[in-house]
């Protein structure tokens, strides 16, 4: 299969970009959307964090494979459950508490769904949601953050501990045998080839240079997510409680650096070098396989050269 064309590759970095952009601005932009409504700070930021969630569990729009009736319901459903429970009297943590448990019961509901449910012809269930369970992780962070304080730069930075879960996640998975960077990373590398996947697979399990190489791709992601998290919590708290919507945006700033740093320092060194390793990997395979099986044409001509009369 030949290698994706510079279009195609502009046009995924795009994608990429525009889906970082989202998660980043989202909650500050339904926050200023909502400012005429009246509802308070805490409450804004919880209707961003809800689509957030929706979102990730949808899973990645441009693949073409987004669930996006499963990402309305997981959207409305709690959105009903706030403005329930806060039209009902509720303060706004219990009306927070609401969306969140929904939210909760949603996801979990959905795990239940694929992991328990009947598969056509005993076909192997699908691998566990990696982003569902992080939704749900935080989410779970949510309801115990929430019940703590409701107070709205607290909630801003409700964020950072979603990140530190996230972060830990990730780095739970470096030392396993299915590191998230590198399930990730593997439809890149091999770029849907039979041959390309064989070779990964093979050098997945025999090179430890190459484990080496999307183990510290995928630890380094999770430092970058817990210093980000810190960092979040130090803008966040440099600002008033009045100022959430400008101490919202210069929170995403330590992010966008330690993050293009990452990619910069992942994409220029390490990358090349597994992607250095893979070529080299195919290009034994093929040599090999011409051996055992050389081109019909090349039998030919030897078997004919020896049969050839002379004289």
């Amino acid at each position: 299969m030949s290698e994706p064309d510079k279009r195609t590759k502009a046009i995924r970095l795009a994608a990429a970009v525009a889906n970082l952009a989202a998660d980043m601005l989202l909650p500050t932009l339904i926050y200023l959307a909502l400012a005429p409504t009246g509802l308070s700070a805490a409450l804004r930021l919880t209707v961003g964090g809800i689509l957030l969630g929706a979102k990730a569990v949808g899973g990645r729009i441009e693949t073409g494979e987004f669930r996006w009736r499963f990402a309305l319901l997981a959207t409305v459903v709690p959105l009903i459950a706030v403005f329930g429970a806060h039209l009902a009297g509720a303060g706004d943590r219990i009306s927070m508490l609401a969306g969140a448990i929904v939210a909760a019961v949603i996801v979990l509901a959905d795990l239940a769904r694929t992991r328990l449910g009947r598969t056509a012809d005993d076909a192997p269930r699908p691998p566990i949601d990696t982003i569902a369970i992080i939704v749900l992780a935080e989410v779970a962070t949510s309801v115990v953050l929430t019940s703590i304080s409701g107070d709205a730069r607290f909630v801003l930075a409700r964020g950072s501990f979603y990140l530190v879960v996230f972060g830990v996640i990730v780095l739970a998975s470096t030392w396993t045998d299915r590191p998230m960077m590198q399930v990730a990373l593997k439809p890149v590398a091999t770029q849907g080839d039979p041959l390309r996947t064989a070779a990964y697979d093979r050098l997945w399990a025999s090179s430890r240079r190459f484990r080496a190489i999307y183990r510290t791709v995928n630890g380094s992601l999770g430092m970058v997510l817990l210093a980000d998290a810190a960092l979040r919590i130090v803008v966040i708290y440099s600002f008033s409680s009045g100022q959430i919507a400008q101490s919202g945006l210069v929170s995403q700033l330590p992010f966008v650096v330690l993050i293009a740093a990452w990619f910069l320092i992942n994409r220029g060194l390490l990358v090349p070098r597994a992607r250095r390793m893979l070529d080299a990997e195919c290009d034994v395979a093929q040599g090999t396989e011409k051996k055992l099986f050389p081109p019909a044409g090349d039998s030919y001509t030897r078997m004919s050269s020896a049969v050839r009369p002379t004289g």
